[in-house]
């Protein structure tokens, strides 16, 4: 190989290595731009990311909600208090109306039949059932089982209870100190403790006698008591027609 040779060779591979220096400071010119590039891009989106909040609009939508729901809540209970200013009276409040019972009234039978044991309570009367005698401050009206029991005078259900002696009972207040009470009856009477009812009313039905009034058979035992002292309800029955 003679000179000119060595001289194109090194010639060419000089040329090759500044084309590749030229190259490679552009790469590293392009690689700078670009990093200073993404560097803002990241600053301004972690910029935007930090920045505060404008909360002017949310301020101003929430008084307004506020407000109005002061004022919703105001106007529904001016509405409410209205309404029930001019609300008419419960059905309960029918006991407004009743008349008071008083000792120049009379009562009506709360059912038709024959009395079969009397009231007596100075004295003792034969019990059939317990076959002794003993004191009774009521009355036992024979009734067929299934009769409706009335109430005998205006009043309100002050007592429904039920024991073995008596069955179930309905005690009715009639005012000034009147009371009456209706035993031997049919479960799930017809009234409910605080009702109203009036002179005449259904309050429930004859059942089968307890035991301990067996021997009577089916009957009511009607007691009237006037301050919890026992009277004689033939005293404020109304006279029957003979």
């Amino acid at each position: 190989m003679n000179n000119n040779d060595n001289y194109e060779k090194k010639g060419f591979y000089m040329v090759l290595y500044t084309l590749a220096a030229v190259f490679l400071l552009i790469a590293f010119g392009i690689s700078i731009l670009n990093s200073g590039g993404g560097s803002d891009n990241n600053n301004a989106n972690l910029e935007e990311e930090i920045a505060p909040v404008d909360k002017s609009n949310v301020e101003k939508l929430t008084t307004e909600a506020t407000t109005e729901a002061a004022s919703t809540r105001e106007n529904t209970e001016t509405v409410t208090r209205r309404s029930l200013d001019n609300a008419p009276a419960f059905e309960t409040d029918k006991s407004a109306d009743l008349t008071l019972f008083d000792d120049t009234q009379e009562m009506i039978w709360p059912v038709s039949g024959q009395i079969v044991m009397d009231y007596s309570v100075e004295t003792g009367i034969f019990d059939r059932t317990l076959e002794q005698y003993r004191t009774n401050d009521s009355i036992c009206i024979s009734a067929p089982m299934g009769t409706d029991v009335l109430a005998a005078a205006d009043g309100t259900v002050s007592a429904i209870t039920k024991d073995k002696v008596d069955g179930v009972t309905v005690e009715l207040d009639h005012g000034n100190g009147w009371r009456t009470t209706y035993s031997q009856l049919q479960d799930n009477p017809a009234v409910s403790e605080g009702q109203a009812v009036y002179k005449g009313d259904v309050i429930g039905k004859i059942a089968k006698p307890t035991g301990y009034s067996s021997a009577l058979d089916c009957h009511l035992d009607f007691s009237v008591f006037n301050n919890d002292v026992p009277t004689d309800p033939k005293l404020i029955l109304a006279q029957l027609d003979e």
